[in-house]
């Protein structure tokens, strides 16, 4: 199989001009060890249900996203599994920051939109047998790190797959500076949860799929201390 995306049809993107990794690359195990060696400097992290995510197989991971420091806290606290995560393009603009987040995992998406392009992306990667991270919030929370709303597109995907989705929690990475003062962060992991199973056979309506977020996000918002919960209280 190919690590590079590329669709006939489709009109010349300037990310299809680039390799996307869908494997674990001799680049990422770099970047992790150097992640590891420096993250304990400024974060103290305690990651909870690790045995959850199996240890094989595609799979959808859902966090809160509350800080800039998520993907790497994640990252490290699952050690057994590489993460490829959507990332906002914005990101990418910095051509050393680019190639480095690239070789972690990362591929942008178009926020506020709906991106075709990683949305075949974020296909390609379950369907080389990966672990996707997605934040089924779509962006960092700005509400003093409380939940906000869950969009479809996780259930989507899951459904498309047939893949188990794997609701998680952090708190206290909104805190993490770079700084003398460590910032304790905590990761919990929860049980996967079979959508299929619940969905039914398709096709899948709307209210099916919205249904199934919200269950989702009800898992999340139950790790979560009650002033963090949001919508989801």
């Amino acid at each position: 199989m190919t690590d590079t995306l590329s669709t006939p049809n489709q009109p010349l993107d300037w990310r299809d001009q680039l390799t996307w990794p869908l494997h674990r690359t001799v680049q990422a195990r770099g970047i992790e060890l150097l992640i590891r060696a420096i993250l304990p400097a400024f974060v103290a992290l305690e990651t909870t249900g690790v045995e959850h995510i199996p240890a094989t197989g595609p799979c959808i991971l859902t966090p809160n996203h509350i800080g800039n420091a998520d993907p790497l806290v994640i990252g490290v606290g699952i050690p057994h599994r590489q993460l490829f995560f959507m990332a906002k393009k914005e990101l990418y603009k910095n051509p050393i920051i680019a190639w480095i987040i690239r070789m972690y995992g990362t591929f942008p998406v178009e926020r506020g939109q709906r991106d075709e392009w990683a949305l075949r992306h974020a296909s390609k990667v379950l369907e080389a047998g990966q672990l996707l991270c997605m934040f089924p919030e779509g962006t960092r929370s700005k509400n003093k790190a409380r939940l906000g709303k869950g969009k479809i597109g996780t259930v989507k995907l899951a459904l498309e797959h047939n893949v188990p989705v794997i609701p998680a929690a952090v708190m206290g990475s909104q805190a993490v500076k770079v700084g003398l003062k460590r910032t304790k962060v905590t990761v919990q992991i929860d049980q996967p949860i079979d959508l299929v199973q619940l969905a039914g056979p398709p096709p899948y309506e709307y209210q099916t799929m919205r249904e199934l977020t919200t269950l989702i996000m009800q898992r999340i918002a139950a790790m979560l201390p009650p002033e963090n919960r949001g919508v989801y209280e």
